[in-house]
């Protein structure tokens, strides 16, 4: 069920945050913006972004320590996460670029295997450029993304990551152009949870306070609801959703300092993650390569 009232309030607080959205130029995680080199590398390292494992106690953790590890790798090799290659990687591969002080990411078999399935469609239907699928599109994010579904990284029919591939372009300036709504993954659906604006039905809210695992359906339904909650955050804060998603996501799995510190007003901060965290709530979500 979605709290209406909540929605209205978290509205409130983040028009008031005052945001100055990031780009997604760091040069520790991304290349250098061009037209064939950036955009690739996002989609090859988009479509292996869930649930890594990378839960260190490091200015860098999670997706992001994700990308410092492979934008490590590709300055190294300029083309290295491109189609050509990408249909040759296996999970030795995996194991040795996203491997961190020991610490080894998560199914590196599966994400080897979604790498070389995202490769082998774009050699085939695209020439090797993840850029002459969105051509073909005319830039539109609908028709990317029905495009994308052809990938099975990208095959979520909530659109996780193909809303988080569009984001990042868009940021750059890449000319996409239609709707681009929030990638909801298990941060954004503990926030929803959490912050009371998503109210789960009584057995799904049994299982998460006593933590037990939930089943596909009830998380499907989770995130579904999630997603409406967001769509409706978005229309009465009248702030795009790909502009909250940085703030939900960010300060969803904060541990200390962000980098988003600097970029929102602090009084208005200090109010959001109080709302939040109104509750303290982990849901326990199966394994899944879509989020």
């Amino acid at each position: 069920m979605i709290n209406e009232k909540r929605v209205e309030e978290l509205a409130g607080i983040i028009k008031e945050m005052n945001y100055k959205p990031i780009k997604f130029d760091n040069p520790e995680l991304f290349p250098e913006p061009d037209e064939f080199i950036y955009p690739n590398y996002v989609f090859f390292m988009v479509s292996i972004d869930h649930r890594t494992g990378f839960d260190v106690n490091w200015k860098y953790r999670g997706s992001d320590l994700l990308f410092y590890l492979a934008r490590k790798k590709q300055m190294e090799v300029r083309d290295f996460f491109t189609a050509e290659n990408m249909i040759k990687i296996d999970a030795n591969q995996i194991r040795e670029i996203f491997n961190f002080q020991g610490l080894v990411i998560r199914e590196p078999e599966e994400r080897a295997f979604l790498l070389r399935d995202c490769a082998e469609k774009l050699l085939e239907k695209y020439e090797g450029d993840v850029m002459n699928l969105i051509r073909s599109a005319r830039f539109y994010s609908d028709a990317i993304c029905e495009k994308l579904k052809e990938f099975k990284a990208y095959s979520d029919p909530l659109r996780k990551k193909s809303y988080l591939f569009l984001k990042i372009l868009k940021r750059q300036g890449f000319g996409i152009f239609g709707k681009i709504w929030f990638p909801v993954d298990n941060v954004l659906v503990k926030v929803a949870i959490n912050s009371g604006i998503v109210e789960p039905e009584r057995e799904i809210l049994e299982k998460i306070i006593k933590k037990e695992l939930l089943g596909e359906e009830e998380v499907f339904k989770l995130r579904k609801e999630t997603e409406i909650a967001l769509k409706m955050l978005s229309e009465e804060s009248e702030i795009e959703a790909d502009i909250i998603d940085d703030i939900l996501w960010t300060y969803g799995r904060r541990r200390g300092e962000t980098s988003l510190d600097c970029r929102v007003e602090k009084s208005a901060l200090e109010r959001f993650l109080k709302f939040i965290e109104t509750r303290k709530l982990e849901p326990n979500f199966p394994h899944s390569w879509f989020f």
